[in-house]
C-alpha cells in the first residue's frame, strides 16, 4: 500500500483492514510496514518501533490462539470444558511448537484467521487487532491476571524476573506490552480486550494528541528562553531564604523584615491561616505565625509566595489567580490526606508541593502569542506535529516545565522532585517523594470529584489502590470527609 493510499484513507476517515490465516513473518512485516507509515503521517514516528512491538505481539497473541483451537480440535478435546482445557494445555506448547506449519495449514482449512485493522477516529489512533473466536473463561482469567500485574511493574526486568506461564509461551507478552505502552505515554486503559460476535478483540487506542519524550525536550528546550526570562523572587524574599539557612537565625530579625512589606505580610498570614498551620484562633500577628509556622514551614512559605509574586509581575491575570486558587485547594486538601494517612512528617512538603506543582502549568497558560508562534514554527521545522502546542497548553507537560522553572528559583532537589511527578508518582526516584507525589495525585482526584462541574475524570488504579481507594464508592467517601474537614478547618 502507497503512502498516497494510506493518507487518501486517513483523509477519508475509512479503515485500512487485513484478513490472514497463517500472517508469515513477511505478511507481519508489511503489517507493521502499513503501522509505521500511519505514524509518519501523524507525525508521531518516534514510537514506530514501540507501536510495531506491540503490533507484532498482538499477531502473534491471535495466531496462538487459533493455533489452540485447531490444536484441540484434532486432540477432540472441547476447549470450553475446564477439564479438557487442563489436559490440552499440558501438551500444547510442546506438540505445536515442533510442527507449526501444519497447526497453521490447519487454520486455513478450518478458516480461522487474525485481522489487522487501523482507523483512525478523533481523539484515537486505533490499533485492533481480532481472531475469529471468541475467548473461553480459563484465558479470559489469564488475561486479567497479567494486565493486574502488569500495574504493579515499573521495568521489563522486575516484570521478567516474576512472570512466567510455561503453558501457553512465556506469558510476558501483554506484561511488556503494556509496560512499553507506559514508557511512550500510553495509559494501561487505553489497551482492552473485548468479545463480539465470537471474534476476540485486542485493541491498543493511542491518543492523537501523544506527546514523545524526545518532543517534550524538543518543546522544552524551546521553553526554557521563556522561562528564563521569568523574574526572579523579590530580593527580600531571597534575603529572608538565605537568613534562614543560619542555624542560630534571629527569629525578631526576620519577623521586622517581613513588617515592612505589606503584601508579604498579609501572604504570609493567609497561608499561615490555612488549614495545613492554623490550629485554633486565627493567626493576625507575624511573629506568631513564624513561632507556629516553624523554618522549614516558613521557607516553604517564603518560596511558594516568592513564585507566586515573580509570576504575577509578568503573567497578570484571572487565569493565574484561577489556577493558584486550584493550587491552594490541592494544598489545603493534601494536608487533610497526610493527617489521614498518618503521614504528618510529610505534611509540609505535601503542602508546598501542592501550592507549586502547577506553576509550570501558570506560564504555559500565561504564554504570549508570539511565543507560541515560535513554538509552533519549531514543530514545522522539526517535523513534529502542531498538536503538540495545544497539548502543552492544556497542560500535558507541565510539570517538566514547572520543575525546570523550580530549578531557576533554586528550590529545593525535594521540592523540584515533587513538581516534576506530581502527575506520575510511580516514576519518582525515591519512596519519600512518591508517597508525597501519591498525596498530591490522590488530592487532585479528590478535587475533581468536590467539583460539581467536573462530568469524568481518569486516574491511574495503582496509584490509588496503595493509598487503599479501590473502588468508585471509596473515592466517594473519601471526597466527603474531605469536603467535612475543609469546612471545619475554615
Amino acid at each position: 500500500m502507497q503512502d498516497f493510499e494510506i493518507e487518501q484513507y486517513i483523509k477519508l476517515g475509512k479503515p485500512i483492514m487485513y484478513r490472514d490465516h497463517k500472517v508469515p513473518r513477511e505478511n507481519e512485516d508489511f503489517y507493521v510496514s502499513i503501522l509505521e507509515k500511519i505514524l509518519k503521517y501523524l507525525g508521531k514516528d518516534k514510537v514506530s518501533d514501540h507501536l510495531g512491538y506491540c503490533l507484532r505481539e498482538l499477531i502473534n497473541n491471535a495466531k496462538k490462539a487459533n493455533t489452540k483451537r485447531v490444536f484441540f480440535l484434532e486432540q477432540n478435546l472441547d476447549i470450553t470444558d475446564p477439564d479438557h482445557y487442563h489436559k490440552g494445555m499440558t501438551q500444547f506448547k510442546s506438540t505445536t511448537f515442533d510442527n507449526i506449519d501444519f497447526y497453521l495449514d490447519l487454520q486455513e482449512k478450518y478458516d480461522l484467521y487474525v485481522q489487522v485493522y487501523f482507523h483512525i477516529k478523533e481523539p484515537f489512533f486505533n490499533i485492533i487487532v481480532s481472531n475469529n473466536t471468541p475467548l473461553v473463561q480459563q484465558e479470559k482469567e489469564k488475561i486479567s491476571q497479567k494486565i493486574a500485574r502488569a500495574k504493579i511493574f515499573t521495568s521489563v526486568d522486575e516484570a521478567v524476573q516474576n512472570v512466567l506461564d510455561d503453558t501457553e509461551g512465556a506469558g510476558l507478552g501483554i506484561v511488556i506490552l503494556l509496560l512499553i505502552l507506559r514508557k511512550i505515554g500510553i495509559n494501561d486503559k487505553n489497551f482492552a480486550v473485548a468479545v463480539e460476535n465470537n471474534m476476540t478483540h485486542l485493541r491498543i487506542a493511542m491518543p492523537l494528541s501523544l506527546v514523545t519524550e524526545e518532543e517534550t525536550e524538543i518543546i522544552s528546550d524551546a521553553l526554557i528562553k521563556e522561562i528564563d526570562s521569568l523574574p526572579q523572587f523579590p530580593e527580600n524574599i531571597t534575603m529572608l531564604t538565605s537568613m534562614l539557612q543560619d542555624k542560630d537565625v534571629d527569629f525578631s530579625n526576620i519577623a521586622n523584615i517581613i513588617k515592612k512589606d505589606p503584601s508579604l505580610t498579609m501572604g504570609i498570614l493567609k497561608m499561615a491561616n490555612s488549614a495545613h498551620y492554623r490550629r485554633l484562633n486565627k493567626i493576625e500577628k507575624i511573629d506568631l505565625a513564624i513561632s507556629i509556622i516553624g523554618v522549614t514551614g516558613l521557607k516553604h512559605l517564603l518560596q511558594s509566595i516568592g513564585a507566586k509574586m515573580a509570576l504575577e509581575k509578568k503573567y497578570a491575570s484571572k487565569e493565574l489567580e484561577d489556577l493558584w486558587d486550584h493550587s491552594i485547594l490541592i494544598a489545603q486538601i493534601s494536608s487533610i490526606l497526610c493527617d489521614k494517612y498518618k503521614m504528618n512528617d510529610l505534611g509540609d512538603y505535601a503542602y508546598i508541593g501542592g501550592l507549586l506543582h502547577d506553576i509550570g502549568k501558570i506560564v504555559l497558560r500565561g504564554l504570549h502569542s508570539k511565543t507560541i508562534d515560535k513554538l509552533t514554527k519549531i514543530c514545522i521545522d522539526k517535523g513534529i506535529s502542531i498538536n503538540i502546542i495545544e497539548n502543552l497548553m492544556e497542560g500535558v507537560n507541565h510539570a517538566k516545565i514547572g520543575a525546570k522553572m523550580a530549578i531557576k528559583w533554586n528550590l529545593s532537589e525535594k521540592i523540584v522532585n515533587i513538581i516534576k511527578y506530581h502527575d506520575n508518582p510511580l516514576a519518582s526516584p525515591d519512596d519519600t517523594i512518591k508517597d508525597i507525589t501519591k498525596i498530591i495525585y490522590l488530592a487532585h482526584i479528590v478535587s475533581l470529584k468536590l467539583n460539581p462541574d467536573t462530568k469524568t475524570y481518569t486516574a491511574e488504579d495503582v496509584v490509588l489502590e496503595e493509598l487503599n481507594v479501590k473502588t468508585e464508592n471509596d473515592i466517594n467517601e473519601l471526597s466527603n470527609y474531605i469536603k467535612k474537614e475543609l469546612e471545619r478547618r475554615k
